[in-house]
Formats: structure tokens, sequence, C-alpha cells
């Protein structure tokens, strides 16, 4: 292969010119978004319409950033992906604040009780509204075919011409969102809670997403590895043959459950390993009254 091509045959200036556009897109998507967000918290009083509309905002940024980071995989490899990737997770943990557009984070609040059951429905609705928006939105935008990877890519990922990620069954991969989801919420937890890390939020930020690329690299195979129900809604609602009840299984419910079960079976490993631990520290102390004696 010619040194100046990369895989696939295309030029390298022509490649790195497709990523500066990638690049630029996910820059002025996370500018926007940012924007309005903070018009949104200064201009509007603390009220469900608000959260909504802030919901909706980070469900059409979290879809319009995946959909340009499929662009910047086809450009390169998961390599690059992945660094992207984190670089968007660590930006949304920082800059989302309360608002999100994940459902399960919504569940999660309603099951504290620090949320109505009416309310989370809501700004579930509106984080999947904003998620299901954001194909329009990049349309438009790829319209224009700067990016020679953008050229006709509206029209094949349209909901009539795309193709569903999961390469599995329906079981299995409902299995994979919900071990996926689990793992990456044990991760976060057992990351807070280490002694070293408790003064060093941002640093738990970075790792826990690293976490998170890393379980997206592992399954993104098996059946894309969102383990957002709000994104594969935008991005996958429709695509395939599998019909609307094997997406809500897949990307619903494997990942709603994996979250809700996620602190139990976490406070049951600590239970488990702090008994252990009692029992080690216990069976020492004989050992050393016994050669004492």
């Amino acid at each position: 292969m010619d040194a100046d091509t990369i895989e696939g045959g295309l030029p390298q200036v022509h490649s790195a010119w497709c990523l500066l556009i990638s690049t630029l897109i996910l820059a002025l998507t996370v500018i926007t978004t940012s924007t309005l967000r903070s018009l949104v918290r200064y201009s509007l009083p603390q009220s469900l319409p608000s959260y909504c509309l802030l919901d909706l905002l980070c469900g059409l940024e979290a879809c319009v950033c995946s959909f340009e980071l499929g662009v910047i995989i086809d450009i390169y490899n998961l390599t690059i992906y992945s660094v992207f990737l984190w670089i968007l997770l660590v930006w949304r943990a920082l800059s989302w604040g309360d608002a999100t557009a994940n459902p399960y984070s919504h569940l999660l609040r309603w099951q504290a009780g620090t949320q109505p059951a009416v309310q989370a429905i809501v700004r579930m609705s509106a984080g999947a509204a904003g998620a299901l928006s954001s194909y329009m939105v990049l349309a438009t935008l790829w319209k224009y075919e700067l990016s020679h990877f953008h050229e006709g890519r509206a029209l094949r990922i349209s909901t009539n011409s795309c193709q569903d990620d999961l390469q599995v069954s329906m079981i299995s991969g409902t299995f994979v969102e919900l071990l996926g989801t689990l793992l990456c919420f044990l991760a976060s937890f057992l990351l807070s809670d280490l002694p070293q890390l408790r003064a060093k939020p941002l640093l738990i930020t970075c790792l826990d997403n690293a976490v998170v690329v890393g379980m997206v690299i592992l399954a993104v195979d098996l059946t894309g590895g969102y383990f957002n129900p709000a994104m594969a809604l935008g991005m996958k609602l429709g695509c395939g043959k599998g019909g609307h009840l094997q997406h809500l299984v897949v990307y619903w419910l494997g990942p709603c459950v994996g979250a809700l079960i996620a602190f139990p079976v976490y406070n049951l490993v600590k239970a488990v390993f702090a008994s252990e631990k009692k029992a080690m520290k216990m069976t020492r102390r004989l050992e050393s009254l016994v050669k004492k004696l």
C-alpha cells in the first residue's frame, strides 16, 4: 500500500480533512448545546418544563455526536474513535450537571425517591425526543458534503436503509447491554469508594469514562455497545429487520435492568468481601494467640 494512503485507499490528506470536518462538527455541537443549556438555566426558573428542555438538549447532543463519531471510526479506527468518545464522555460528565438524556438515570432517581414517577416519565420522553431529532439536524449538515465520508450518508443511515447493530440473538444482546451497563456502574461505585481517589473527583470522572469506553469497544461488534436507551433510540430505531420489540428489549430493558440492580449487586459484593476480610482478621488473631500459648 502506498505510504500516502490509509486503509481503504483514501489519501492521507483527504482523510485528515475529513477528520477535521468531523471534529469541527463535534465542537460546534457541544458548544451550541452547552450555550443553549446555559441560557435555559439562567433564563428560566427551575421547573419541569426547563428540566425537559435541558434533557432534550442532552439527547440531541449525545446522538449528533454519536452519529459523527461513526464517521470518525470510518475514517480511521477504534483507537481514534475511542479517544474522541472518551473526551466527549468526560465533557458530558462535567457540563451536563443534573440534566441527562439517559432514561435509567431518571428511573434511578425515581427508585431513590428523589423524583416522582410522572416527572421521570416526562423527562425520559424529553431526552428521547432530543435523541430522535438528532438525525434531522445532522442530515442537514451532511447534505453540504464537506467531507468525503458525508456523501450520501444521510440516506444510508435513514430508517429505510440503515442496518441493525445487533449481531447476536435478542437474548444474548439483552444480556450484553445489561452486563455492560452493570459493569460500568460497578466500576463507578468502586472508584468512588477508593480512599486514594475520594479527594480527586476529576480523576474519578476520567477513569470512570475510560471504563465506559472499554465496555463500548468490547460490545461494539455484538450490539453496538450503546448502554443508553435514548441514544440507541435516536440512532437505531427502525433499523434492520428485528422490529421495535427487539429494539426495546435489547436497548431499553437490558440497560435499565442493569442500572437498577447495580447498587444492590455492589452492596452485596462489598458485604461479601467485608465478611471475608473480617474472617481473615479473626483467623490471624487466633493464629497469633496460638503462637503465644
